[in-house]
């Protein structure tokens, strides 16, 4: 009986070193690109992920007082512009800006902790066209071309001295298509 067991498994061993056998099949692969625009600001993103830091409007150093108002843009700060970019199937969209972290529903204002400052933003730099708080902005998108925002700061005129320190605000930029 024990040379049966392994005469039998003798033949199997054998068999299974014969037999050969293939099999193939497929992979799909598939990309969704989706109705949308980037925003670009002049800065390369290290994971290549969208921008959602949009720049730095930066007024500089002042004295006090000031008796004309100080103006500031998006393209100052060293950041590059703000542009977006969409693909063809969206033929336009809105941005809106909120009042930032201490506004007051109607006025924007830097602050340092304990003092405001307040400032306007326009999106030309002679001041004539505000972004208003809340208000949608309406731009065209024309194919293949990086559409600018402009985005101009201007801190109102200030006769009163105000404390020494670093006066921000936190603005939130909403883009729709």
């Amino acid at each position: 009986m024990k040379s049966w067991v392994v005469m039998t498994l003798g033949t199997v061993l054998l068999l299974a070193e014969e037999v050969q056998a293939a099999i193939s099949g497929q992979i799909d692969a598939r990309l969704t690109i989706i109705a949308s625009c980037a925003v670009i600001n002049g800065v390369t993103s290290p994971t290549g992920s969208p921008v959602d830091d949009f720049g730095l409007l930066d007024f500089g150093s002042q004295g006090p007082t000031w008796t004309k108002p100080i103006n500031a843009n998006l393209s100052d700060s060293g950041n590059g512009k703000l542009e977006v970019s969409c693909n063809p199937s969206v033929t336009g969209f809105t941005v809106t800006i909120d009042g930032g972290t201490h506004g007051d529903g109607t006025t924007r204002r830097l602050s340092n902790g304990t003092q405001t400052i307040p400032y306007q933003l326009f999106l030309d730099a002679s001041g004539g066209d505000s972004y208003s708080i809340g208000q949608q902005r309406n731009f065209a998108v024309t194919s293949g071309v990086q559409i600018p925002i402009p985005v101009f700061g201007s801190v109102v005129v200030n006769t009163s001295a105000v404390p020494a320190g670093v006066y921000t605000d936190t603005l939130t930029v909403t883009l729709d298509w």
